[in-house]
């Protein structure tokens, strides 16, 4: 028989309090994004919400009482033991397996240890931001140094592959030019082209066309990009693989806030494409902004748009760094703090909007804050790009009057905003899809 009190580390005299805190500790521990699969953690993340669910609910628990009770008192000191062995096995098997990721740099699962470490080994990954294998042909030409350990990583650049030497630039361009004036003969003398503008434009397209060709396949220009247990990090080389033009890392350390910005165009209704945005923030100052465009109506462009990825797969892990310090924001603070970020005289201002502790919302105001308690919230639903709670004293009358509260989050300027449904969910209880 399971024991749902042992899978939280909870007495079974423990509060409702006390099983929500202890699945909050277990749930972020075991959460998805630390193990990429790893069937051990999934299970272990399985049985933590299982006991969760049980516990938290006082028909299930009252029933699981009534058959551990049962089950245990039929031979208690035969039991005792047994489940004390069990115990002690598994938490054995668990650090095993901690201590197998740890010092396994390939591994993907990470712990605290990890977490405390802002220096990167210099070990190659061997998955992608995606989680399939890399090909050992993959070439990455610099490793970050200050994202921790890493997770995963992305190249456009294969070992086999050199630069291309002056001669063989020389050639390239002296055939382009040649087959550009052969082209362009031939059409303008077989054609009998005889005004200037047309005699003008076959001449220079098919010259401008073949050398931007040609330039493009003599062109050394690729990127690395690597997500890791405390950062993300991106190179461009040109030229040659020591040549790095542009680079950045980022470790979530020096960050605050993210602000992600999606805007989906269409025009006649039809999907024209989307712009997105990724403001990486430090208590208001710029740390990062990366801005593009993408033709994917699901939100997955293709690979090689690469800043979009390590910026969009660098946001889940930045919501597990904030999960994993969000027990100690609770206990020093009392809750944690979301921000919403606007643009005004070209730069970027933070203003605190809301505060989520263990069972309650509380909305900011330079009047009034107002506070809603898990049992004063009517109803929480979403319109458009706003999300809306509803206090329990809340009325729509007719005419649109209204009374009571009722509070509106703009998601487009909130920041963190994965971190805001995980850790409502956790606080709170309630779930988004």
């Amino acid at each position: 028989m399971k024991n749902y009190y042992s899978i939280l580390n909870i007495t079974k005299t423990a509060s409702k309090e006390e099983i929500k805190k202890a699945y909050r500790l277990k749930a972020v521990k075991y959460h998805p994004d630390k193990h990429n699969g790893d069937d051990y953690f999934v299970h272990k993340f399985l049985e933590v919400q299982e006991s969760y669910e049980t516990l938290i609910d006082p028909v299930k628990r009252e029933q699981f009482d009534l058959e551990y009770n049962d089950f245990y008192n039929d031979d208690e000191s035969q039991n005792d033991k047994e489940e004390k062995e069990q115990f002690n096995q598994e938490k054995r098997k668990e650090k095993d397996k901690e201590e197998e990721f740890y010092y396994n740099p390939h591994k993907p699962f990470y712990s605290e240890r990890d977490r405390g470490q802002n220096e990167s080994p210099q070990f190659e990954p061997k998955v992608d931001h995606w989680g399939d294998q890399l090909d050992d042909q993959i070439d990455f030409f610099k490793l970050p140094s200050k994202i921790g350990k890493i997770i995963s990583g992305y190249s456009t650049l294969l070992k086999s592959e050199k630069p291309k030497t002056k001669t063989t630039k020389f050639k390239r361009f002296s055939i382009a030019i040649l087959i550009a004036i052969a082209i362009s003969s031939l059409i303008i003398f077989g054609f009998g082209v005889e005004s200037i503008i047309w005699i003008l434009i076959w001449s220079v397209a098919p010259l401008a066309l073949l050398l931007w060709i040609a330039n493009a396949n003599v062109q050394f220009k690729h990127y690395n990009t690597f997500i890791g247990v405390n950062g993300f990090a991106r190179f461009t080389c040109e030229g040659s693989r020591e040549n790095i033009v542009s680079s950045y890392e980022i470790n979530f350390n020096e960050i605050t806030d993210l602000l992600k910005v999606t805007q989906i165009n269409k025009k006649n209704f039809n999907y024209t494409g989307t712009d997105f945005g990724f403001v990486w923030l430090k208590n208001g100052r710029l740390i990062s902004e990366i801005n593009g465009s993408h033709q994917s109506k699901e939100g997955k462009p293709d690979k090689w748009q690469d800043e979009f990825w390590v910026n969009e797969i660098a946001e889940r892990y930045w919501t597990v760094y904030l999960l994993d310090n969000m027990e100690k924001d609770l206990d020093i603070k009392g809750y944690i703090e979301f921000n919403l970020i606007s643009y005004n005289n070209d730069q970027y201002e933070s203003l605190p909007y809301i505060r989520l502790g263990v069972g309650y919302i509380e909305f900011i105001n330079s009047k009034e804050n107002f506070k809603y308690n898990f049992n004063d919230i009517k109803s929480v639903g979403s319109k458009g790009s706003n999300l809306f709670i509803e206090h329990k004293n809340y009325k729509k009358k007719f005419y649109f009057f209204e009374s009571g509260n009722k509070n509106g989050i703009p998601l487009r300027n909130l920041s963190n905003y994965q971190y805001f449904f995980k850790s409502f969910e956790l606080l709170l209880g309630y779930k988004f899809d």
